[in-house]
C-alpha cells in the first residue's frame, strides 16, 4: 500500500472532526472521499498533508510515518491540489508549475536541468505546454485548475491529494479535468485520495469510495457497493434513486425532489 491511515483522530479544541479512521490506498488507485458537509473530508486531507496534527493514529506513505519526516521529505512523497481558486496573475504558467520543484532546489533556489525536465513533463501531462508562457490571469478556471494539477505533478510524488478539485468548474471542465487525472494516475501509478461532492462524477472516476458521516467512515468499497440508495439516504438524509447505466456500467444517482 502506498498510503496507509490507521485509527486516525483529529480534533479542533473540544470538537472531534475525524474519529478512528483507517484507510489504505495502493499505487494506481483513486480513493474518493464523499459525505455531507462537515463530515470530515477536508480535515482528513489536511491531516494527511500535514497541515493539521492528528490527536492520535498513524499516517504512513511508502512505509514511512509522516510525523517523522521533514517538510521537504513530505513534499517529495505527496503533493496537494487545493480547491479551485484564483492563482496569482503575475506568474506565467511555467513559473507556477516550477513552484512544485521547490523541495528539490537548494537554498539558493536555482533550477537544475532535472527541475526543468520535470516541469516540461508536467506541462505535457496536463496539456498545458502551449500555454506555458501565458500569465495565470489570462487563463480560464479550468485551465487554472490544470495548472494546480501540473504543479503537483512536477513534485513527482507517489501520493496525490485533491480537495474538491472540480468545485467552481462547469461540466465540460469537470469532465476534462477528471479524465486527465484518471489517465495520469494509470500511467504514473500515483495513489490518489480525493474529496468530492458530486456523486455521479465520483462513480465515474473512483476505484474505491469512502463515505464519511460525522467524522467516521460509514461505508467503503467500490462505487457500486457504497453508492446505493439506502446508504446514501441514511448519510445525506435525502431520498435518492440509483441505477446502473447499461452502456458504461457506471452507477447513476438521482435525488428525489418530492
Amino acid at each position: 500500500m502506498m498510503l496507509t491511515i490507521s485509527d486516525l483522530n483529529v480534533t479542533y479544541g473540544k470538537k472531534t472532526a475525524i474519529r478512528d479512521i483507517s484507510l489504505e490506498i495502493k499505487e494506481g488507485e483513486i480513493m474518493a472521499l464523499v459525505g455531507p458537509n462537515g463530515a470530515g473530508k477536508t480535515s482528513l486531507i489536511r491531516a494527511v498533508s500535514g497541515t493539521v496534527r492528528p490527536a492520535s493514529g498513524t499516517i504512513m506513505i511508502s512505509g514511512q510515518r509522516i510525523e517523522q519526516l521533514s517538510a521537504g521529505q513530505r513534499a517529495r512523497l505527496m503533493a496537494v491540489v487545493p480547491q479551485a481558486r484564483q492563482l496569482g496573475g503575475a506568474y506565467t504558467v511555467h513559473q507556477a508549475v516550477m513552484m512544485g520543484r521547490t523541495a528539490y532546489m537548494g537554498w539558493l533556489g536555482l533550477e537544475s536541468e532535472r527541475d526543468q525536465e520535470a516541469v516540461v513533463r508536467a506541462l505535457e501531462g496536463s496539456t498545458l505546454t502551449h500555454l506555458a508562457q501565458n500569465h495565470i490571469a489570462n487563463l480560464s478556471g479550468g485551465e487554472q485548475q490544470r495548472v494546480l494539477l501540473a504543479r503537483a505533478l512536477a513534485q513527482e510524488t507517489p501520493v496525490l491529494l485533491l480537495d474538491e478539485p472540480t468545485n467552481h468548474l462547469d461540466l465540460r471542465h469537470q469532465v476534462e479535468f477528471l479524465k486527465l487525472l484518471k489517465q495520469l494516475v494509470r500511467v504514473k501509478k500515483i495513489a490518489v485520495m480525493m474529496a468530492m461532492h458530486d456523486l455521479n462524477l465520483v462513480a465515474g472516476i473512483a476505484d474505491r469510495v469512502a463515505l464519511l458521516v460525522d467524522g467516521c467512515i460509514a461505508a467503503q468499497g467500490k462505487p457500486i457497493e457504497v453508492l446505493d440508495e439506502e446508504t446514501l439516504r441514511t448519510a445525506y438524509q435525502v431520498s435518492v434513486k440509483t441505477y446502473t447505466d447499461t452502456e458504461s456500467g457506471q452507477r447513476v444517482i438521482l435525488p428525489r425532489m418530492e
